[in-house]
């Protein structure tokens, strides 16, 4: 008989754990009411929305793709006004998305400007 090494499974479980107790941190503390008792399936497309984060020596800016659902798009907005209100900081000092100072989350400003849709899915005021 073989021993079993189950470190790595051990490792991959406390990493699903971790991720797990973000996702449902930041759904408390940022998504809109009606995600309160939300599960992982429901907050899923949020995380896994396609974007950039551009660092800057005082602020680091997120730029998501927006939904092209409206009420997911709604609810995106809601969500980066409430970050950009929170004004979050990281461990080094710098502030994300800080309103006033180039920071934004482009999910709330992309849904609400006026724009055109290229054929990647990106809005811009400026491309055809």
């Amino acid at each position: 008989m073989h021993e079993l090494d189950d470190r790595q499974d051990q490792a991959m479980t406390a990493l699903k754990v971790a991720l797990a107790n973000l996702a449902m941190w930041a759904r408390d503390r940022y998504f809109p009411a009606a995600y309160a008792r939300a599960t992982w399936a429901r907050l899923a497309p949020f995380f896994r929305l396609p974007g950039r984060v551009v660092g800057g020596p005082d602020v680091v800016t997120v730029e998501l793709r927006p939904f092209n659902d409206r009420r997911l798009a709604g609810d995106l907005a809601a969500l980066c006004a409430r970050v950009a209100e929170a004004a979050p900081r990281l461990p080094d000092g710098r502030c994300c998305a800080r309103p006033g100072h180039g920071g934004h989350l482009a999910g709330a400003s992309l849904a609400d400007a006026p724009a055109f849709r290229r054929k990647d899915g990106w809005r811009t005021q400026d491309s055809p």
